[in-house]
């Protein structure tokens, strides 16, 4: 009898804790939106009815089912958790493969977010044999195919995030060097290779056991997965579906459950998304940025390129003492791998306001 007023306590507590549903509701074929206000909730309505059907016709081995979704100012469950800053929205799971609910938060890029939420919400048993991490690379590849808009944003996001697993991104400086002796055209140009840190390193081992662990543990060894990890698991995920689509990589599940095998072994993820995983390294995250991929992320990160750049122009610190003409006089280029170039003009707003607050002459 105790025990059972126990676990009722328990129950009426845990009920009392839980964060009150947003009261505007909108209902629409494949789900009901809840939001703070009506502008919210008809915005989301209006995405769900368009996103939901688009990630159920491109993800193999997706339910057909609703989903209801939550528009939250600060997301939560209870009313005394709430989620980390860098969370834009979780699934509600009643089951593994059974969900109940997405709760997105309020502003921002909703049409990614609520993709991605999607991918978990719909997807089905035939993809338990993929990594759990893996699961978070499937939503952001997914929400870029259905948000174009958002794709250079999601690339470039996540390939710094990724930076973690691979100790950093190479890059080249170059730029013209005034020489006063000189005709501008006979200028020497100064080559000097960077190494950019945007995250702390991941310890060795770690993605290894991110790849052998199953969805159902994810959040059992990290209660709230770091964003370095969605990084590396949209690197490894898009490189996957850019060279078998996401059918193939299906069929790997598929195969593996075949074989009776409770996940896809790494051998397979590698060999798919043609990784070394043995040698993730500055110079291959590098090989991974485009021109445009790596202007989006000047514009995302301006601060870590501004400290490798005043370091790398510093023989141009001592020649030129204010930063007003520096972009113009030394022509300043970032240089990828295929030799696609990015000048630092004018037009890079937050890296120029960064590398002006940051420029003093060297005595």
């Amino acid at each position: 009898m105790r025990r059972t007023w126990a676990v009722l306590a328990g129950s009426l507590l845990a009920s009392a804790c839980l964060a009150p549903p947003p009261p505007i509701v909108v209902d629409t074929p494949f789900g009901e939106v809840r939001a703070r206000n009506e502008v919210s909730a008809a915005e989301v309505a209006e995405l769900l009815e368009r996103l939901l059907p688009e990630v159920r016709a491109i993800l193999p081995g997706s339910q057909d089912r609703s989903i209801d979704v939550w528009v939250q100012k600060e997301l939560s469950v209870y009313l005394f958790h709430r989620r980390p800053e860098s969370v834009r929205g979780f699934t509600l799971l009643e089951d593994e493969f059974e969900a109940k609910r997405i709760h997105l938060q309020e502003g921002g890029q909703s049409p990614w977010y609520l993709s991605h939420e999607l991918v978990h919400a719909l997807i089905g048993p035939s993809w338990s044999p993929l990594p759990g991490i893996l699961e978070e690379g499937l939503g952001d590849v997914v929400a870029e195919r259905l948000n174009p808009e958002y794709e250079n944003h999601i690339r470039s996001h996540r390939l710094l995030n990724a930076s973690a697993f691979t100790g950093g991104l190479a890059l080249d400086v170059l730029y013209r060097l005034p020489s006063p002796d000189q005709p501008r055209s006979d200028w020497p140009t100064e080559r000097v290779r960077t190494a950019l840190h945007f995250a702390d390193p991941v310890e060795p081992g770690t993605l290894e056991r991110l790849l052998v662990t199953p969805r159902g543990e994810l959040h059992e060894h990290w209660a709230d997965i770091p964003e370095t990890f969605y990084g590396i698991s949209w690197l490894i995920m898009s490189r996957m579906v850019e060279r078998v689509g996401l059918e193939g990589v299906h069929e790997l599940c598929l195969e593996a459950r075949s074989k009776g095998l409770e996940l896809v072994p790494i051998a397979w993820i590698a060999e798919a998304a043609d990784i070394d995983f043995s040698r993730l390294d500055p110079e291959f995250l590098a090989s991974c940025f485009d021109r445009t991929t790596l202007q989006t992320a000047l514009y995302l990160q301006p601060d870590p390129f501004s400290a490798v750049l005043l370091d790398a122009m510093k023989p141009l610190r001592e020649r030129l003492p204010t930063f007003r003409r520096v972009f113009r006089t030394a022509t300043p280029v970032l240089r990828l791998p295929d030799g696609s170039e990015v000048p630092l003009s004018y037009y890079i707003g937050p890296l120029y306001a960064a590398m002006r607050e940051g420029w003093t002459p060297v005595q």
